[in-house]
C-alpha cells in the first residue's frame, strides 16, 4: 500500500501544504525552499510519531537519535542542493517528506529490542530448598577460593542472561552448599 493510499496520505498532503505556505510567506528565495522542506518533514514526522499503533519512544540513546535525526537531514537537505546542479530535480521536494515514516520506525520504534524483565525469584536449590541467607552463613573462605578459581576458568560458561554477577554467585553457593548438605546422606552405611 502507498503512502498515498494509506491514512497517513492525507496528512501528508496536509503538511506539505502547510509548510510551503509558511515557507512562501515567511522566507526567500533558497531559504523559502529549504525551510519548505524542513517544516513539512518535521510536521510529518510529528505526525508519524504521535499516531504510530505501536509503542513509541526512543529506539537509541537520546545523542544518537539526536546525531542521526541530524544525519536524515542532511541527506534531507542535500537532496535540496542538488536542484542546483540537476535539471527538474527540484521536483523531489516535494518527495522529500516521504522520508519520514522511514526515520520514525528507525528512531522512534519505542526500542524494539527490550528485553524481556523476568520476574526475580528467590534463589534456592531444586533439592534440597536451601534459602540464600542460609548458603550465604555456612559460606567459608573455601568457597569462596573456589568461586574465584570458578570466575578464572577461561572455558567456563558465560552468564546467563539477566543475572548479575551477585546473582549467579548466589545460584552457585547455593549449588555448592546443597551438595554439601546431600553428600553425607547420600552415603550409605557399610
Amino acid at each position: 500500500m502507498g503512502l498515498l493510499a494509506s491514512k497517513n496520505g492525507a496528512a501528508f498532503i496536509v503538511c506539505s501544504v502547510i509548510g510551503f505556505v509558511m515557507a512562501r510567506y515567511l522566507f526567500e528565495g533558497a531559504w523559502a525552499t529549504y525551510a519548505y522542506i524542513l517544516i513539512s518533514y518535521h510536521l510529518f514526522l510529528a505526525w508519524l510519531v504521535i499516531t504510530a499503533e505501536h509503542e513509541t519512544g526512543f529506539s537509541l540513546p537520546i545523542f544518537s537519535t539526536i546525531i542521526t535525526h541530524l544525519a536524515c537531514l542532511t541527506v534531507v537537505v542535500g537532496l535540496t542542493v542538488g536542484r542546483h546542479y540537476i535539471p527538474f530535480f527540484g521536483l523531489i521536494r516535494y518527495c522529500i517528506p516521504a522520508m519520514a515514516p522511514f526515520e520514525r520506525d528507525w528512531l522512534f520504534s519505542g526500542n524494539a529490542q527490550k528485553k524481556d524483565v523476568k520476574k526475580k525469584v528467590p534463589v534456592t536449590a531444586a533439592v534440597n530448598a536451601i534459602p540464600v541467607d542460609v548458603a550465604i552463613e555456612e559460606a567459608t573462605a573455601e568457597d569462596h577460593e573456589a568461586w574465584i578459581r570458578h570466575l578464572a576458568q577461561p572455558n567456563r560458561a558465560t552468564r546467563k542472561p539477566g543475572l548479575s554477577v551477585k546473582e549467579e554467585y548466589e545460584q552457585w553457593l547455593v549449588a555448592r552448599i546443597g551438595s554439601r548438605h546431600a553428600a553425607p546422606s547420600s552415603k550409605s552405611p557399610a
